[in-house]
């Protein structure tokens, strides 16, 4: 499953926020180096400066990523995850949010705003499976 894994990272930054509090143990914690995240400027809705930092993490790395964020969660936040998982999937990727309030502190939990976006893509071909192959994913 390893060699068709692909994670994807995405963080918005705006000006207000400090991009090296978060990013660094984001690297830290999942063994990324800073230089794998791409970044984008943009201008928010009133000109604010708003950063868009991507990584695209595929393979062994990306299974590692998964050991790692699984192994973060607290044991409640992975069982409701996977009791509810059908709620994060869109086509055949997982989608999750974790939270960067948390990240500073080296600690992962599930939120909805104010997030690092992480998506799972593993191809899956038969809808029937996708369940399946996830859950079986997030219990490495």
């Amino acid at each position: 499953m390893a060699n068709q894994l692909e994670i994807t990272v995405d963080i918005i930054f705006h000006a207000t926020e400090d991009i090296k509090k978060i990013l660094d143990p984001i690297s830290e914690m999942f063994h990324l180096n800073n230089d794998e995240f791409s970044r984008e400027e943009i201008l928010g809705h009133y000109g604010n400066p708003i950063v868009i930092v991507k990584a695209k993490i595929t393979k062994n790395r990306a299974e590692d990523f998964v050991r790692i964020l699984v192994s973060k969660v607290s044991k409640s936040q992975l069982e409701n995850l996977i009791e509810n998982i059908d709620m994060y999937f869109e086509d055949s990727s997982l989608y999750l949010r974790i939270s960067k309030n948390d990240l500073v502190m080296k600690e992962i939990s599930f939120v909805q705003n104010n997030a690092v976006k992480i998506k799972i893509k593993i191809p899956i071909y038969k809808k029937d499976q996708i369940t399946q192959k996830y859950t079986e994913l997030l219990k490495i």
